[in-house]
């Protein structure tokens, strides 16, 4: 026999000894601890339902809200007051500035607490003054007494939100009704009423003159009443050629000046009586950096004492057409 046969021989008979000597053991899986959720069975009769009270704002939203205002193409979030959630319709409604108001007798708030003759929406569910105020809800289904008379309740009771707590006081932002712009150097000619066609576009400053800019500013504090801007602090004003980034912008302060500069302009359009314009600020584009083709952008920032930071007119979510107006091109 050859040497290499005898060792491959060799070498099988070693295999097969090892895999006689070699066992497979199947080992079962501990117990696992014992759980005694498993035990519980979930029906109806672990927990009962505790029905909502409906003198309760929950109670209001669940039972009249969520199914005669929560419409499509009405409060929605297409219009405010925004019914879509327990919490967007309280904060949306109480202590919330009235956007469509009446000539005589405006309403302070969508509802004011404690007073629901005072409250815009108890108003709009109990009258019918067509047009603009037409009775809601806007199917032409009126509330019935009795829900009527929950939702007067809870007014008068103190409008308690959906977990029992009293309203916070709050105001209205400020908010700028207008910028005017002039040149000193040129006998004051106004700048802010040359937008072309269009009220929102930019107005033109001739290139390398010096400029002043009056705004108009008006803010309301938690009783309804309403003031101008010589009661703001902060003012300032930034500048930009970004519309939506003011990370680089200019920041200038604005004056407030004791004597008012009254123009029957809000918007940069007539307006029937003249209105005082307190902010102003005066600065040439050209030494700023400012250069033709430029349309520069402005943010001004004022602050009332009803807020613990500065509002921002306009936003950098505001509209287009804002951020336009509130801009002027360099020709």
């Amino acid at each position: 026999m050859h040497k290499g046969i005898f060792i491959v021989f060799i070498c099988c008979g070693f295999l097969y000894s090892c895999g006689n000597s070699l066992t497979e053991t199947t080992l079962d899986p501990p117990e696992p601890p014992f759980n005694p959720y498993d035990t519980i069975q979930y029906d109806n009769n672990i927990v009962e339902d505790i029905p909502i009270d409906s003198s309760t704002f929950l109670g209001l939203y669940t039972y009249i809200f969520s199914s005669s205002c929560n419409q499509p193409a009405c409060h929605d979030g297409t219009f405010e007051p925004d019914f879509r959630t327990v919490q967007s319709a309280y904060h949306t409604l109480v202590h919330h500035p009235v956007k469509k108001n009446f000539e005589t007798n405006p309403m302070p708030y969508r509802v004011t607490p404690g007073e629901a003759d005072r409250s815009m929406m108890y108003k709009r569910i109990t009258e019918h003054n067509p047009p603009n105020f037409e009775r809601m809800p806007s199917s032409g289904n009126a509330l019935p007494n009795r829900q009527i008379e929950l939702i007067r309740n809870w007014i008068n009771n103190g409008a308690k939100d959906f977990l029992d707590n009293p309203p916070m006081p709050s105001s209205a932002q400020p908010n700028c009704y207008g910028v005017l712009a002039y040149v000193p150097a040129l006998n004051n000619i106004r700048l802010d009423t040359n937008r072309g066609d269009n009220v929102y576009n930019p107005f033109v400053v001739p290139s390398g003159q010096t400029i002043k800019l009056w705004f108009l500013y008006f803010d309301t504090d938690i009783n309804g009443e309403g003031m101008f801007g010589n009661s703001l602090s902060h003012n300032k004003i930034l500048l930009s050629t970004d519309r939506l980034d003011m990370t680089n912008a200019v920041e200038l302060d604005m004056q407030v000046d004791p004597t008012p500069l009254n123009v029957a302009s809000a918007y940069s359009q007539a307006y029937p009586e003249e209105l005082p314009h307190y902010q102003n600020v005066t600065f040439n584009p050209t030494e700023l950096g400012f250069q033709s083709g430029d349309i520069v952008y402005m943010r001004t920032y004022v602050q009332d004492t009803d807020h613990t930071e500065p509002t921002e007119i306009p936003e950098r979510l505001t509209s287009f057409f804002v951020k336009s107006y509130f801009s002027f091109y360099i020709p």
